[in-house]
């Protein structure tokens, strides 16, 4: 059995623009953070971040242009950081991201046992898409120095149908997002949920969070899924295949994909 079943470990949905509010976050926060949920919904996810970079936290998740298409494909990254805890002494965390339309799903595990070291830097590992390493602080600054510069740009050309180079500027750009909801399932265990409640358990686990971005998929909105059975919403031809899936999470710490 691995050591990181007994790590402390939350998930967390943020919005996805520079606010970063948070949505929705697990209880395991308490042992991670020493926060309590009622406490961190709604103030913002970068804020605790205790190194220097936390402002460039939030441009990870930012849309790109159609020119950066082939740049940035990618739904799910991994990075460390120093997050901040209750009282007062930042812990080194390991945070998998994935983006979900409008917000970011967040798996956070702590190395409590790691002596705390500043880590000037934000660096990202894709886990999709590209597959490449991002080093979001050093590609911030470069963008604030080159800033001014596109600002000169743009002013000379704002009224022009072409750039200097004669290429034609696109008025917009095509949005064709696949539309992608995230849902936080209670832990049977966790509730201690026995095989006396047959009729739940038959239904799989209660949905106790869903982004609102449901109501694009299916004809429902968040309040209507709260405590309902999960597996009344998956197509019966593939009811057997989830069920199977919810099984194998309880036997194995690992993440599946």
């Amino acid at each position: 059995m691995s050591n990181n079943v007994h790590r402390p470990t939350f998930i967390g949905i943020h919005s996805r623009d520079p606010s970063t509010q948070i949505l929705y976050i697990s209880s395991g926060c308490r042992q991670s953070m020493g926060f309590t949920p009622s406490y961190m919904v709604s103030r913002r996810a970068h804020e605790f971040i205790a190194d220097p970079y936390h402002g460039d936290y939030p441009s990870i998740y930012e849309n790109k242009g159609e020119e950066d298409a082939d740049v940035d494909e990618a739904n799910a990254y991994v990075m460390y950081m120093n997050i901040k805890t209750a009282d007062g002494d930042p812990v080194l965390h390991r945070v998998t991201t994935f983006k979900c339309d409008n917000s970011v799903i967040v798996i956070a595990m702590a190395f409590p046992e790691l002596p705390y070291q500043n880590r000037h830097e934000l660096e990202v590992q894709m886990l999709d898409g590209a597959m490449k390493r991002m080093n979001v602080t050093r590609d911030k600054e470069a963008e604030r120095a080159n800033a001014s510069n596109h600002q000169r740009a743009a002013a000379r050309w704002r009224n022009r149908s072409e750039t200097p180079y004669g290429q034609r500027v696109p008025l917009y750009y095509a949005q064709s997002r696949q539309v992608k909801v995230a849902f936080v399932l209670e832990n049977p265990e966790a509730t201690e949920v026995q095989a006396v409640e047959g009729i739940r358990r038959q239904n799989g686990p209660l949905v106790v969070f869903v982004t609102g971005s449901i109501g694009r998929l299916i004809d429902a909105d968040t309040s209507d899924l709260m405590r309902f059975p999960f597996l009344k919403l998956v197509a019966p031809e593939d009811l057997l295949r989830v069920s199977k899936f919810f099984e194998k999470l309880t036997d194995t710490p690992d993440v599946l994909f």
